[in-house]
């Protein structure tokens, strides 16, 4: 059996510093690496920066710096974002890298090879903010509506990839798995599998010099989404370390790698990278994990000229990263759209963090201690060990579906049985109508229930959790959350 889990986010442009939907796809990539290490299993978590496109080379003559310093430079400004949010990431992937260039080579090679890449002229529309083609039915009064910018007109000769042969295979792909996540995205996926074309994954070097070379020809250059996908395989050994790589996406039977991605990123990260996987005969992506949009304050897609963008590192400074690691996961839907509000974040941590777990904790400590007893979570009540036991299903069961959100709700719903339990009439720790012995029953089920509340809580706000640990197992107060 496999005891190997492989994850990876999507690709970060690096063209600017991060913004709060980065913040919500490394948490929920970090948290289910986290529960993955908790269940045992050796993980690869990979986090990467996508440093070819157009829009960084302008960016970069925009700033008068060099590509590579340019690139160098807002890598770090994500170096220093994933440290201060925690991402326990093992593999961090630079699109930059000479390495890199060896992997997209070698993929291309192996499509070539599949004669599944042909060259032909090719006329089209060029958004260069999405960094993609589009047809005059994208467009909205002739601009492209995601950036409200006329695209450029491409006439070239360029590489093609037979993308309409592989149709079949991804749709059987589609059909006979559980491979997107939430499953109705996958009826747009077969929508769109219907209408395939074959695309360009080629451009001009002169136009461009910042791209990864074609392979046995100087004057073209990759293009950045082709150049930019074959990171899945290069940050897991391929092609080099067949081991590792083996070891760690699995097989063609059984494929072990779960990505993360945006809905708008959806046919790129699936269509494009999939049949880059079936051209190569390299083994499919297991999952691929589509979360929904962070919305603005009003309930609006963010942008710069709408004025409801939330920068993740001023949240940090306001509300610190407890707060906001457990309010991205918590209150935002793993499979749905929903708007940040910073009310709601205060209101979730003092109630959910502050009182119903952290003053649980205190209050049993502080029972305990006035009684002498010493906390025994495996000295359980046969009720509270059935309800440990299905409340524990619930919460895998959320976990291995990857509904964050839904299994902090189960694990909330824990803490609030957990303080009507310790205050149940006739059974209070603190009535002195009750015996020694039955204050004792009832603060170890207390206790066991914390023990759940720390274990799951812990993929999501670690370090508090390992905090809340050593306080129930040496019964020194804490003051774990302070309200804000």
């Amino acid at each position: 059996m496999n005891n190997s889990f492989y994850i990876t986010t999507t690709l970060p442009y690096v063209n600017a510093k991060p913004h709060i939907g980065h913040a919500l796809e490394f948490i929920q990539a970090d948290s289910i690496a986290r529960w993955q290490k908790q269940q045992g299993k050796e993980v690869i978590f990979n986090v990467w920066t996508d440093e070819h496109g157009l829009k960084i080379f302008q960016k970069a003559e925009e700033n008068k710096m060099s590509v590579q310093d340019f690139v160098d430079m807002n890598v770090e400004t994500f170096k220093t974002f994933c440290k201060h949010f925690e991402i326990s990431y093992s593999s961090f992937y630079r699109t930059s890298d000479t390495e890199h260039y060896a992997v997209a080579q070698s993929l291309w090679n192996e499509c070539d090879a599949n004669n599944d890449i042909y060259e032909k002229q090719y006329t089209g529309l060029y958004c260069v903010g999405c960094e993609s083609f589009k047809t005059s039915k994208e467009l909205v009064e002739g601009k492209c509506p995601d950036h409200n910018k006329e695209p450029v007109a491409y006439d070239e000769t360029n590489y093609f990839f037979r993308l309409s042969k592989h149709r079949e295979t991804l749709l059987k792909h589609i059909n006979e798995t559980t491979f997107v996540l939430p499953q109705h995205k996958g009826n747009e996926l077969r929508n769109f599998v219907e209408d395939l074309q074959d695309i360009s994954i080629s451009r001009k070097k002169e136009n461009l010099p910042w791209w990864v070379p074609v392979p046995n020809d100087d004057s073209q250059v990759m293009y950045v989404r082709f150049d930019a996908l074959s990171n899945y395989a290069g940050a897991v050994g391929y092609p080099s370390d067949q081991e590792k790589f083996q070891q760690y996406r699995g097989t063609k039977e059984s494929p072990n790698c779960v990505q993360i991605c945006w809905p708008d990123n959806l046919r790129f990260q699936w269509a494009i990278r999939q049949w880059m996987l079936a051209s190569a005969w390299l083994p499919q992506s297991k999952t691929l994990l589509v979360h929904w949009m962070i919305l603005g304050p009003d309930g609006n897609k963010m942008s710069k000229t709408l004025g409801n963008t939330i920068d993740p590192m001023e949240q940090l400074e306001k509300f610190w990263l407890d707060a906001v690691r457990y309010y991205l996961i918590a209150w935002i839907p793993t499979f749905w759209d929903a708007a940040y509000k910073e009310e709601d974040l205060i209101n979730l941590y003092n109630s959910h963090l502050a009182n119903s777990f952290g003053n649980l904790l205190n209050r049993a400590i502080h029972l305990a201690n006035k009684k002498e007893i010493t906390l025994d979570t495996s000295s359980l009540s046969p009720s509270i060990s059935q309800k440990i036991t299905e409340s524990t299903k619930e919460i895998e069961q959320a976990f291995e579906s990857y509904d964050l959100h839904a299994a902090l709700s189960h694990v909330h719903q824990v803490a609030i049985f957990a303080n009507e339990y310790i205050s149940r009439p006739g059974q209070e720790p603190w009535n002195k109508e009750i015996t020694a012995a039955q204050a004792e029953q009832v603060l170890n089920d207390i206790a066991g229930l914390l023990d759940v509340i720390i274990e799951w809580y812990t993929p999501v706000i670690p370090w508090k959790c390992k905090v809340a640990r050593e306080m129930l197992s040496s019964q020194e107060k804490w003051i774990l959350f302070e309200r804000i």
